[in-house]
């Protein structure tokens, strides 16, 4: 199965392509949030960068918040996570997908809060055409982060893959009351409505 360059990157947050390093966009933190634990203050500022997301008035404006929003999904808390993650995506980069999954393997045991390790490897399922796995790895994301976009917009590639119209279309339907504007996704929800519940009159 080939998936094309801009679904892999919505799938796992890159800007460009595989071959490029994660966006680490970040932005200083509010005077409040400065005062609150690393996770808390993650919380709150995905909070208010999510109600940004949805309000955005351009797909640039929208574009920059969704950076953001990756720029904190991206932050582990642990060098050693960072570092196995940063392996994962070079061997991805390089088509390994066997050496990317052994270490995203790793992440997720040593840090099954952290809900980029299972995104990321249900991408490495999905390349690989282990469709149980990568819908396994979805659950577990959006169970951690049930805003994660990316994780919404790959169960929806999945699930049209695997012939379910019908839930590629509620996911579709769903990211883009997150991000309505996100690329491709309003296509696709259109597309498959129209094949789907038809023209109507």
């Amino acid at each position: 199965m080939e998936l094309g360059r801009a679904a892999l990157c919505l799938f796992i947050g890159l800007t460009s392509s595989v071959f490029a390093p994660i966006a680490q966009a970040t932005e200083a933190p509010t005077a409040a949030e400065t005062e609150l634990t690393p996770a808390t203050a993650a919380s709150v500022r995905l909070d208010r960068l999510f109600s940004e997301l949805a309000q955005s008035e351009t797909p640039e404006d929208a574009k920059v918040v969704e950076d953001l929003i990756w720029g904190v999904w991206n932050q582990s808390g642990s060098v050693s996570v960072d570092l196995l993650m940063d392996r994962a995506l070079e061997a991805l980069a390089a088509g390994n997908y066997e050496n990317s999954l052994t270490f995203l393997d790793e992440i997720v045991d040593l840090a099954p809060g952290y809900s980029e390790g299972w995104n990321k490897r249900a991408t490495v399922h999905f390349l690989r055409d282990d469709y149980a796995s990568a819908l396994n790895d979805l659950e577990a994301t959006l169970a951690l982060e049930p805003r994660h976009f990316g994780a919404i917009a790959g169960l929806a590639l999945v699930l049209e893959d695997l012939g379910d119209k019908e839930g590629a279309l509620d996911a579709y339907r769903r990211v883009l009351v997150i991000y309505p504007y996100l690329e491709g996704a309003g296509e696709s929800e259109s597309r498959l409505t129209v094949e789907i519940e038809g023209r109507g009159i």
